[in-house]
């Protein structure tokens, strides 16, 4: 509703205008023509016009404005023929209706139509020797046959238009929704009158108010992460240079300081002389999609449980290691000692909560450069670069002695002995499988070598090749 009352509104002030138009034309006409001031129905038009533009300028009661306007205008015309009746006035008259579909409003065409079937009639008993002296009384039914066409012709017209017009209205709000629910903003670029426009979606997916963006065109450019400032000047240049679709994925830097992915899709248009005209897109927010993706990316080469390397990315920086001649390399095989225990007394939850903090001791007891991986299970893998044998063993029994520290849960203390199995290849002579096993083995050598009294602080056993 409030949709519609500003439509009638605009139109409402072009009316106004096209009235005001009319009546310049005719004081000029009027002048050059009769060669003197204008009589009685100039005057009563500038009256007319006046308060028209005041009930325009106050918008309170456009619906009231769009009739008061429909009815000054046919009063005009009554003055205009009756002051001076002649056919050439009369014939304007019938223009009032046509000029009354602007609004394509029923209303607005009836009451037209009805005033111009009204004052034709009046004007043909009234001024019949002035106007119509070469027309017989029977012309009239001609008269009123005409007047009934044109409010005819106008009823149809209005409807059939406007049935159109809510058709693609409508089609235009379910685009709107479905492009606001799925976040997308759409934006032209208009090069001739270099003037931005944008849609409401920008507002959802950035928080800026969209009347920033029409402002300042640059006001987009500045919001665009700094890191992927080069992604734009990209798209731009395939734009407006290369005349090419752009596809751009980049980060933006919200009102409220978020950081968001989306996808910059353009296309440049041309007119008939292939002269590049506008640019034109939309703005999708993809931040789920990256978001999802960068999860997938990380499942893919971690464990979902500790959030440690899993086999593949282990395996991925050995070669890399090897590659680079990063030697000596070490492998440490880490079984926990009893750890089915755990699950067995305190269930599985406790025993998912061990073993993160397990993760967490050992990724601080190593260095960036080297890698913690959770096979499976309560095994673990360390990889080590570029340490000698005496360090590696002082890396082992670190870890062994961070884990019979013992850990808290619920009020209930849990040690989680280890054994730890090493491998040591000083020339890269061995595979990451190889290695492991090797590890593996010393590791089962270890455990059988524990007595009762040492099994819960496990052992190291060492393997080199």
């Amino acid at each position: 509703m409030r949709r519609e009352m500003e439509r009638i509104h605009q139109k409402n002030v072009w009316m106004l205008k096209l009235l005001l138009f009319f009546y310049i034309v005719g004081f000029t006409v009027n002048l050059i023509v009769r060669g003197s001031l204008p009589d009685i129905t100039l005057p009563i038009g500038l009256v007319l016009l006046s308060v028209l533009a005041l009930f325009v300028y106050l918008r309170r009661w456009p619906q009231f404005t769009m009739l008061l306007t429909i009815s000054f205008l046919f009063l005009f015309f009554y003055l205009l023929i009756s002051v001076d009746p002649n056919l050439i006035r009369y014939i304007f008259l019938s223009i009032a209706p046509l000029i009354c579909l602007f609004y394509l409003d029923l209303r607005a065409v009836l009451l037209s139509g009805c005033l111009y079937l009204l004052l034709s009639s009046y004007f043909f008993y009234k001024f019949e020797n002035q106007i119509f002296q070469e027309l017989s009384p029977s012309h009239l039914t001609y008269i009123i046959v005409l007047g009934i066409f044109i409010l005819v012709f106008s009823v149809i017209c209005t409807k059939e238009t406007r049935r159109l017009w809510y058709r693609a209205e409508n089609s235009e709000d379910q685009l709107r929704t479905i492009l606001e629910d799925v976040s997308v903003g759409i934006w032209t670029y208009d090069l001739n009158m270099m003037q931005f426009e944008v849609s409401e979606g920008f507002e959802k997916i950035t928080g800026y108010n969209v009347k920033t963006f029409r402002k300042d065109p640059e006001q987009f450019r500045a919001i665009i992460h700094p890191d992927d400032q080069h992604l734009f000047v990209s798209g731009q240049k395939e734009l407006m240079i290369l005349h090419t679709d752009m596809v751009k994925e980049y980060r933006i830097i919200c009102s409220n300081g978020e950081i968001k992915w989306v996808q910059n899709r353009g296309r440049a248009q041309f007119n008939h002389l292939n002269n590049l005209t506008r640019l034109e897109g939309v703005l999708i927010d993809i931040t789920e999609r990256k978001q999802m993706e960068e999860s997938i990316q990380f499942l893919a080469y971690h464990d979902e449980l500790t959030g440690l390397p899993n086999r593949t990315l282990l395996n991925i920086r050995f070669k890399e290691y090897s590659k680079r001649g990063h030697f000596p390399l070490a492998v440490l095989f880490i079984d926990l000692d009893n750890f089915k225990d755990v699950n067995d007394t305190y269930g599985h939850i406790v025993g998912d909560l061990l073993l993160k903090d397990i993760a967490d001791r050992m990724l601080e007891l190593v260095r960036e450069q080297d890698t913690v991986c959770r096979l499976g299970g309560d095994e673990f893998v360390v990889l080590l670069t570029e340490m000698d044998e005496s360090r590696v063993v002082r890396v082992a029994d670190r870890i062994r002695a961070s884990l019979t520290e013992g850990f808290v849960y619920n009020g209930f203390s849990l040690t989680a002995g280890a054994s730890i199995g090493i491998c040591v290849s000083l020339q890269g002579n061995s595979t990451l499988e190889e290695m492991i096993q090797q590890a593996d083995g010393a590791m089962y050598d270890a455990k059988k070598n524990n007595d009762y009294e040492h099994k819960a602080y496990g052992n190291i056993a060492y393997s080199k090749n």
